[in-house]
């Protein structure tokens, strides 16, 4: 991810999935490394990356689209890390 590419529009799970793995890879992590950091497990982290809709996210996409609101990822700087 470039310094200018630093936010996108998700529309789904695949969306934030690809925004999930390209801002991982910019803080060079592995998705073992961001697991254990967060308590899940490896096979979670690769499941969201591969934009694999689970019930609750797949809700609230539906949600989104139905109340006409859009959604906008975007990586913090360094600076902001809480």
């Amino acid at each position: 991810m470039t310094t200018t590419d630093r936010w996108t529009h998700a529309r789904g799970p695949r969306d934030l999935g690809r925004f999930v793995q390209q801002t991982r890879k910019h803080h060079g992590l592995s998705q073992a490394a961001l697991a254990d950091e967060l308590g899940l497990t490896r096979q979670y982290v690769s499941e969201v990356e591969s934009g694999v809709g689970n019930l609750y996210i797949t809700r609230l996409f539906e949600m989104f689209d139905e109340l006409g609101i859009e959604v906008r990822l975007e990586q913090r700087g360094s600076d902001d890390r809480a």
